[in-house]
């Protein structure tokens, strides 16, 4: 395959706000929390409620009976699984000024617009229309739009910086907005005022996704602006970049590394549990806990559910720098069990179900906010061992699994539904009560097979011991590229190195500025600039050694 190159996105007007060798503040939330918002936001409510939208809505649920809301998800994700492939290919073979997965955020942004909307315009007509603009309209939205979107956004976190804790905190606000903006916004405050607008009206779905497509547009570009690819930056500055490592060569690299094998077993496992229980959410609170649309329930259950996402950003990182990823992310899972096994005890009764959901999104914390950062930790631990990166694969494979598993979950939740005899609202909003069937379907595919990926993932991640083997992984890294550099007779600065390099230079620019305007005062004021700058040097050394009081002081404890 030929480099691309994007030679439209040479001029300055393109190039990232982010200057720093450093991860910024600005990267982190707004390139990676509120760049992505309306991404999430869309692809939120799309996961959420579209299939609500099928089956209530669209009343497509028992056509071919009951199979084509089974077949056709998954048969698109199949075909989602191949561009996904040679999407990360093409990221692959990228190589321009701007990177080479941010120019594809760029591509992306039309796309899903556009798509997003087909999705909720399908015509009212033959069950032949409707079920070639659903298969299309799904597919573009998913294999084409979303796929260039999430391999490009998902490839953004490994390749903005090798230091471990710069990258494990924008692991954690990215998965941060992941969480938090659907969980207040998609499942709080859209059950509660939007569903119960928009009942079984098409006409208002339609005026709801325009709104959100909006939205999205604005997002995209603060994504793309505030962030910065500075791994992709090591092979530009070589005099003669790497070629392109192709996809065969780097899934043998990554089945070699064990630690790559059981994350992506656990990337499956997760998201397959995630997709069941997304799915059957608005199911379970309508009919099981609560009443249909009723506007409260779910944004309870959501509530109680979501309410520890915004502490864990606090407690997170804190702990996993005092115990480790590993052994916060075993006890975490632990704890989740414990909440979802009290959850199953009476799944009817809010008494119990709240609390328990409670407990369980407490230990969901760890699998929230330090999976992406393992992930990358295992992509340094494939390089390590063969010499290259595999972000084209990984990410692909990522996706893949992401796409895949989703459709597969709604594909089997579907049939689910139709074989035990679901009965969707009639046009004029009506119902009937569901039978015994249905409800015990929908706790078992929102928290059953949930409990049981939680065992399943605990059991792996007690063997995840990556760890240990970071501080010699990162040594020989830098130690490789470094002879590549000096084999082209240049210089090679590692981005640690540059980060050091750019601070020195900022203490030295500001201590220039506190000096002039610390004489530009004496002059003024008519103090005397030695005795000025004696009384600044006596009260830095007395909080110098605070400072060091203090850490000697921790050290010890």
């Amino acid at each position: 395959m030929k480099t691309l190159q994007f030679p439209m996105l040479n001029s300055s007007v393109w190039d990232s706000k982010i200057k720093s060798a450093n991860v910024t503040g600005k990267e982190r939330w707004i390139g990676f929390f509120f760049g992505p918002a309306g991404v999430i936001l869309i692809n939120g409510v799309i996961a959420s409620y579209l299939n609500l939208f099928y089956t209530d809505v669209m009343k497509v649920g028992n056509l071919w009976h009951g199979m084509f809301l089974m077949v056709f998800p998954i048969f698109s994700k199949v075909v989602d699984a191949i561009t996904n492939v040679i999407m990360g290919s093409l990221i692959d073979h990228t190589r321009s000024k701007q990177g080479k997965a941010r120019p594809w955020i760029l591509v992306a942004l039309p796309l899903l617009v556009i798509s997003s909307i087909l999705l909720f315009t399908v015509p009212n007509a033959s069950d032949t229309v409707k079920i070639i603009w659903i298969v299309v309209s799904f597919n573009v939205y998913y294999s084409v739009a979303y796929t260039c979107y999430y391999i490009s956004h998902t490839m953004l976190v490994p390749l903005s910086t090798r230091n471990t804790r710069q990258r494990d905190g924008l692991a954690m606000l990215s998965n941060m907005a992941m969480c938090l903006i659907p969980g207040f916004v998609v499942a709080m405050l859209f059950p509660m005022i939007v569903l119960p607008t928009l009942g079984v009206d098409q006409s208002k779905w339609i005026r709801m996704i325009v709104v959100f497509s909006i939205i999205l547009i604005p997002c995209i570009f603060m994504e793309y602006y505030f962030t910065r690819e500075r791994i992709s930056e090591e092979s530009a500055g070589l005099a003669q970049p790497k070629e392109a490592v192709s996809i065969t060569q780097q899934a043998k690299a990554c089945v070699k590394s064990k630690y790559w094998i059981m994350i992506m077993v656990i990337m499956v496992v997760n998201q397959l549990c995630a997709s069941f229980q997304n799915n059957s959410l608005v199911y379970y609170c309508n009919w099981v806990l609560g009443s249909y649309n009723d506007g409260i329930t779910q944004t309870i259950v959501s509530a109680v559910g979501n309410a520890p996402l915004g502490f864990g950003i606090l407690i997170m990182w804190p702990l996993v720098r005092k115990f480790g990823k590993q052994k916060v992310m075993v006890v975490g899972l632990a704890v989740d069990v414990l909440g979802s096994l009290l959850f199953l005890t009476n799944p009817t009764n809010l008494g119990v179900v709240l609390p328990a959901l409670m407990v369980r999104a407490f230990g969901a914390l760890p699998i929230t906010y330090i999976l992406i950062a393992m992930m990358a930790d295992a992509m340094d631990h494939v390089e390590w061992k063969a010499g290259f990166r595999c972000d084209g694969f990984t990410t692909s494979g990522y996706s893949i699994i992401f796409t895949v598993c989703a459709g597969l979950a709604q594909g089997l939740f579907n049939l689910g539904m139709s074989r035990n005899g679901y009965v969707p609202p009639k046009a004029d909003g009506t119902f009937v009560e569901q039978t015994a069937a249905v409800k015990s379907f929908f706790v078992f595919s929102y928290m059953g097979m949930y409990t049981i990926g939680c065992v399943i993932m605990l059991v792996i991640f007690w063997f995840y011991r990556v760890e240990k083997d970071m501080p010699q992984m990162k040594a020989d890294i830098t130690a490789r590229h470094k002879a590549e550099a000096e084999a082209q007779g240049i210089e090679y600065v590692s981005p640690e190195e540059a980060a050091r390099r750019e601070q020195e230079e900022n203490d030295r620019i500001a201590e220039e500025n506190r000096i002039r305007e610390l004489k530009e005062r004496c002059e003024k004021k008519g103090l005397d600039f030695e005795a000025e700058e004696a009384k600044y040097q006596k009260k830095l050394a007395e909080q110098k050694a605070k400072q060091e009081a203090k850490a000697a002081k921790h050290k010890r404890k």
